[in-house]
């Protein structure tokens, strides 16, 4: 696990200095094998920690004591207080999946289109997981993008992500992007309603090295798209892969369950529904839910 990549394993305990253990960690960056890293910037500089209540935490302390490179990652082994959106929890096995955060500074982008690094990064994601063969012919099944950025295989969710901004008006200071990607995990938690890993999709364990260096790759190729303006190209692949977009299927709001189609994602990232008799609701986050 993780064999290659050549880093300080950090166990965080009370006490730790958070800057000193990044700093230790990058004075063994010199020798890491980036094997199948082709980015310029993204997961070139990582500290691996063995044990962390949530890396979107462990970076955001971070961030308060030092800058970090863009790129930066702080990925785990394993984490005690895995977060998703609002606060959700991410249950996950010990040493069998990607859990990390990413840092980037997307000064490029107004606050008043942050939804645009949401797509931006599930596409990065997305691209990830569609490239394996099996899942690209889709023989075995659909990848997908399940608003606002689950990533789905059929009706099952094989990763999450929570992305915490911060604004220095009137564009985006910074972004740690927080993925937890399930890869060789193949028994889940009986709280987790749906979820589903890259190796019971396959069929096979897979390299979580390889898998780092790929989504780190793919990550980087979406956000270098949005970085040179070629935002008409994500919006269009955002929805080409969104999970039931143009189809029928049940969804519940707050006071009832009913039938109805996505037909748009706004510029604010809520969703447009257009029910079985024609009317159309807007909704935004937590509003609604897939009833899958």
């Amino acid at each position: 696990m993780y064999s290659r990549l050549n880093v300080l394993l950090s166990g965080l305990t009370k006490g730790h200095d958070l800057a000193s253990v990044y700093n230790d960690t990058k004075k063994e960056q010199g020798s890491m094998s980036h094997n199948g890293l082709q980015t310029l910037f993204t997961g070139r500089h990582v500290t691996l920690l063995e044990q962390v209540n949530s890396t979107n935490s462990y970076m955001g302390d971070l961030l308060l004591q030092q800058h970090l490179p863009e790129g930066a990652v702080i990925l785990a082994r394993e984490q005690t207080s895995g977060r998703g959106q609002l606060n959700e929890r991410w249950i996950s096995e010990s040493g069998k999946n990607l859990l990390m955060t990413v840092i980037f500074y997307p000064s490029f982008i107004s606050a008043q289109n942050l939804f645009l690094l949401s797509k931006t990064f599930s596409l990065g994601v997305y691209d990830f997981v569609a490239s394996f063969p099996a899942l690209l012919t889709g023989e075995r099944g659909s990848v997908k993008i399940k608003w606002p950025n689950d990533i789905y295989f059929d009706n099952k969710k094989l990763c999450g992500m929570l992305i915490e901004n911060s604004i220095r008006n009137p564009n985006v200071n910074n972004a740690m992007l927080g993925i937890g990607l399930n890869v060789n995990q193949e028994i889940f938690s009986a709280t987790l309603p749906n979820p589903v890993s890259l190796r019971t999709i396959l069929g096979e364990e897979l390299d979580t090295d390889d898998c780092f260096c790929n989504l780190c790759n793919a990550l980087e190729r979406r956000y270098l798209q949005l970085k040179a303006g070629h935002i008409d190209q994500i919006n269009e692949d955002y929805i080409a892969g969104l999970y039931r977009f143009g189809e029928f299927h049940e969804y519940e709001n707050k006071t009832e369950k009913f039938r109805a189609k996505i037909t748009a994602i706004d510029d604010d990232g809520k969703i447009f529904l257009k029910r079985e008799n024609g009317l159309i609701e807007r909704y935004d986050f937590k509003e609604v839910k897939f009833v899958v």
